[in-house]
């Protein structure tokens, strides 16, 4: 990590924060679509389970390793800039030079 002020550092936790409600939200609302299916009788009870256990074991997994696992918002916050869950301009001004190489790090690789 980075070396940055507390204030810094308190900042960039909130915002990670942030970032990472608003990923899990897009991804219950996926999985939210897959619920309504199952209620129509589009898939099966077992085609939900599979879509559960994909959400659990997979997305809701990844995105605790990244905004709680690593215990580094400036890589979290990096990644949800390249993603478009975030932009540069809501980070603060005095932040936001700890995570510009990351973001072109993220940017070749995402």
């Amino acid at each position: 990590m980075p070396d940055m002020t507390k204030s810094q550092k308190k900042h960039l936790r909130q915002l990670a924060g942030q970032c990472y409600e608003k990923e899990m939200t897009l991804a219950f609302e996926s999985l939210y679509e897959d619920f309504k299916k199952w209620e129509k009788n589009e898939i099966t009870t077992w085609d939900l389970d599979d879509k559960i256990h994909q959400h659990h074991n997979g997305t809701a997994r990844e995105l605790y390793k990244l905004y709680e696992g690593l215990n580094d918002p400036t890589v979290a916050l990096s990644q949800a800039v390249v993603k478009g869950i975030i932009k540069i301009e809501d980070v603060p001004e005095n932040c936001r030079p700890l995570l510009v190489s990351l973001i072109g790090f993220y940017q070749n690789e995402i």
